[in-house]
């Protein structure tokens, strides 16, 4: 089947489409069936197009409260800020003030940023630009603008008070985290900050700048999670880095909240045998390389060292980290521990295992469960031995994430 074009897109996102697409959406037929009615009246690319429109509107979901409403491609909807954490990183940006956001892709970022002020979006991409206008369209957003344009040709005279940019790490299309080879450039990125020095770079998790690109004492770095996993990484610059030279793990919920932790990267805290609470980092913590100094600041210790589970004695109720209460702490001994958990009718078992080179799966098998009960199991290494605690989630106050 030939690749869509923009006049497909421009049709997907006309009123000629809308019956289509109500069609597909409250169809019961089957898949093939839907498919050859569509095929009575639409070209196989458009009918695909309106089949593919139900499944990605399904999938978004999980990153926008409206979905039902928004135009989307599969790739541009996976490379897109979810809602929540759009509308967290657009409250930094000067409110009534024009600003761009480049390599807009789907316009995640640029529906939130247009909450606050002007907004206009920016991309290369022609079909982009156009599903965004329709997103702006569909949402009222009547600060946003498009432009279909390159980062390049517009780098000298920008003319707003702040942008966002979203350089696209699918170079050459192999996906990459490494910033250096992202596109946009990071020389360009740089030319644009010498333009204009209030700006924000979202990167992978997983990035890393080189030192000397940008003086440090004018960044700062923030690691954003959602629905348990950390998302994407954000250099803050100039006038929008609050905490400079500093590194920040947050964590956004649907509620329109979030927790944030600001610290020095790969402290240590002392080792010691696990006690009635142990202590399991958020992805997010764990990518800002905060674990360590949340834990020192929370007074816990460590159950190994790089091993990244944390204890004490006492409940410390924090959103960046999932807390487990112990039931049971033992030397990994499969026998026993089957015998154990077939006592406490456990069936179902949340297995979690770190610095051990242990296989959850094989062992899972290995414990034959049996019965209704729920349990968690931790399995680590403490003081030279490998120890499993087997325990379960505690989080009497905590918001569940």
């Amino acid at each position: 089947m030939p690749e869509p074009t923009i006049d497909d897109y421009r049709w997907l996102v006309s009123e000629y489409a809308r019956p289509f697409l109500d069609e597909a959406n409250s169809s019961a037929t089957s898949y093939v069936a839907l498919n050859k009615r569509l095929r009575r009246d639409l070209t196989s690319v458009r009918t695909h197009l309106v089949l593919e429109q139900v499944e990605l509107r399904e999938r978004a979901r999980a990153k926008f409260s409206q979905p039902e409403h928004m135009f989307f491609t599969r790739k541009l909807l996976e490379q897109s800020t979810d809602e929540w954490i759009a509308g967290y990183k657009a409250s930094r940006f000067p409110k009534g003030q024009p600003v761009a956001d480049l390599c807009c892709g789907i316009g995640g970022d640029s529906l939130a940023l247009a909450g606050r002020g002007p907004c206009v979006a920016i991309d290369r991409d022609s079909i982009a630009t156009l599903l965004v206008e329709a997103n702006c369209r569909a949402l009222d957003a009547s600060d946003l603008t498009c432009e279909v344009a390159d980062v390049l040709s517009i780098v000298e005279g920008l003319s707003c008070s702040a942008w966002h940019i979203d350089p696209d790490r699918r170079v050459a299309k192999q996906r990459t985290s490494q910033a250096v080879y992202s596109e946009p450039s990071l020389d360009v990125i740089h030319r644009l900050y010498q333009e204009v020095n209030n700006g924000a770079i979202k990167l992978a998790p997983g990035a890393e700048l080189n030192d000397d690109w940008i003086e440090e004492e004018t960044v700062e770095l923030e690691w954003i999670g959602s629905r348990r996993e950390c998302r994407q990484q954000v250099v803050w610059l100039g006038g929008l880095a609050r905490r400079v030279g500093q590194r920040t793990a947050t964590i956004v919920h649907r509620q329109d909240e979030s927790h944030s932790f600001t610290g020095d990267a790969d402290r240590e805290v002392d080792v010691a045998v696990p006690g009635r609470f142990i202590y399991a980092p958020a992805s997010t913590l764990l990518a800002a390389r905060l674990d360590a100094a949340l834990a020192e600041q929370l007074q816990l210790r460590a159950t190994s060292y790089g091993v990244c589970y944390y204890s004490a004695d006492q409940y410390c109720d924090s959103p960046l980290f999932d807390v487990f209460k112990v039931d049971e702490l033992m030397n990994l001994d499969v026998k026993k521990l089957r015998l154990l958990l077939r006592d406490r009718r456990v069936g179902m078992l949340e297995i979690k295992v770190r610095g051990v080179e242990i296989d959850p799966a094989n062992l899972r098998k290995r414990l034959q469960l049996k019965g209704n009960m729920n349990a968690s199991l931790l399995v680590f290494r403490n003081e030279g031995e490998v120890k499993v605690a087997v325990c379960h989630r505690y989080a009497p106050t905590q918001t569940q994430m």
